[in-house]
């Protein structure tokens, strides 16, 4: 018996996969944006933190502490993997703008002659709120810093929440929320919020 615990007792690079369903909610969440994603998070987050929890405790009854550490370590090297995949510009982000960037580029062709401004909701899988944005803008000043923008550019934002109301966005929020603006593609922004006013 001792001898059969002591062959099971090796390192698996095979507990990293138990993070992937969590992970991959970020991945996939726009193809099905009308499923509920926070519960569907949540329980598989609560799932997924069982299943490590238990299969942990599991090891150390049995005293495999080669398993005990690989179920705690090998996790992290996926991490770490998909981190050094987003610095080299592989993110979730990313790739759905790669898929989808011809549909953003018909729509503005097709509705939004003459407008160099557009939005579209990027992330609204909080209470139906919309708390990332894609941003199209023409001119590049939405990445400069606030206050930076021209005139015109200000005048034409203006022109724009007031013609497009559910569209518009701001760079000023207010003093409790902070925004973010990053480049995905040629003259694609996503504007984030990081405290959305979602919460009740």
């Amino acid at each position: 018996m001792p001898e059969q615990i002591k062959s099971s007792d090796q390192f698996t690079w095979t507990y990293a996969l138990w993070l992937l369903p969590f992970l991959g909610a970020d991945w996939v969440y726009w193809l099905a944006p009308q499923w509920d994603w926070g519960t569907i998070d949540l329980i598989v987050f609560l799932v997924t933190l069982i299943a490590i929890a238990g299969s942990l405790c599991f090891n150390l009854v049995l005293r495999r502490w080669r398993r005990a550490l690989s179920l705690v370590t090998a996790p992290l090297l996926l991490l770490i993997c998909l981190h050094l995949l987003a610095a080299a510009g592989i993110a979730p982000d990313s790739v759905r703008f790669a898929l989808t960037r011809q549909a953003y580029l018909a729509e503005i062709e097709r509705s939004d002659v003459g407008h160099p401004f557009r939005t579209f909701v990027w992330d609204d899988t909080f209470r139906h709120k919309t708390y990332s944005t894609l941003v199209y803008d023409e001119s590049d000043e939405i990445a400069l810093p606030k206050g930076e923008q021209s005139a015109a550019w200000q005048q034409r934002l203006q022109t724009f929440c007031l013609e497009k109301k559910k569209e518009c966005v701001t760079l000023d929020p207010g003093p409790d929320n902070f925004i973010s603006v990053s480049k995905i593609g040629e003259h694609f922004y996503i504007l984030d919020d990081s405290l959305p006013a979602a919460f009740p």
